[in-house]
């Protein structure tokens, strides 16, 4: 590949400090749905496992997504809408494989590993499928060396993610260990997704691009899918607390209350 045909990348650092932001958002999350799946039963766990999957993992897509409208390329980028709904699915998948790991009663080494590199593969699935959806008349070239990197950075970041939550899901106190945490995983996850971006560069090509189902993400679709997961990520924080508040005023701890 000639370097002097490579198109120039640059960053929107707003957008890049606004994914960041929602990572650690979707970590705090997490850590809260975690101690409420544990404690539910039956229909109602079920119930968290799948509402709190959509949730951490509208969250978790939310920021590679906002991650890749900060990448700015000197040509037009539209967008494969179905290829975009498949990388949410993804995510959502990684999502629900955490909940149900670290929300059992009892968790062995054995089942962080497994659960981890299932975490792993749904969040690189994610990642490179949202990288796929990506229309435009370029080329793109990978970096087999940093794509390996970015798969590692993501098997050590779930390992890490589901070691963290498991410790802190019964902790209720919302404490400053919980929030360290929190952010702690926030800036990991963006760590996976930027050093993946790093392996790609585009060359570009006359070809026109395919448009079939593709659209072009206006200022005001991305800050649609911005203001939805912050709204979707608060709507769990104040469930969260009406379930805390609850528990504490018919006198039951929360992490052993009984489902209506």
């Amino acid at each position: 590949m000639d370097e002097s045909t490579v198109l120039p990348a640059t960053y929107d650092y707003r957008l890049v400090a606004l994914s960041v932001l929602i990572a650690i958002c979707a970590a705090r999350a997490a850590l809260d749905l975690t101690g409420r799946v544990t404690a539910a039963r039956n229909n109602s766990r079920l119930a968290w496992l799948f509402g709190g999957a959509i949730a951490m993992g509208t969250g978790i897509w939310s920021m590679h997504y906002t991650g890749m409208l900060a990448y700015r390329l000197p040509v037009p980028v539209y967008y494969h809408i179905p290829t975009v709904i498949f990388s949410l699915v993804a995510a959502i998948c990684a999502s629900f494989i955490a909940l149900f790991v670290v929300s059992r009663e009892r968790v062995t080494i054995l089942n962080i590993v497994a659960g981890g590199l299932l975490m792993a593969a749904g969040i690189s699935t994610m990642h490179y499928t949202g990288m796929a959806a990506m229309r435009l008349s370029a080329m793109h070239h990978y970096d087999g060396r940093l794509v390996l990197v970015s798969l590692a950075i993501a098997l050590f970041v779930s390992w890490a993610a589901l070691g963290l939550t498991f410790q802190f899901r019964d902790d209720t106190s919302g404490g400053f260990l919980k929030l360290l945490c929190a952010i702690t995983m926030g800036f990991a996850i963006p760590a996976m997704h930027y050093t993946a971006m790093a392996a790609v560069t585009y060359t570009p090509m006359q070809e026109a691009p395919d448009l079939f189902f593709a659209l072009d993400i206006s200022a005001l679709a991305s800050s649609a899918i911005i203001i939805s997961t912050f709204v979707l990520l608060g709507a769990v924080f104040l469930l969260r607390q009406r379930s805390v508040a609850h528990s504490r005023n018919a006198g039951v701890a929360p992490t052993h209350e009984q489902p209506a």
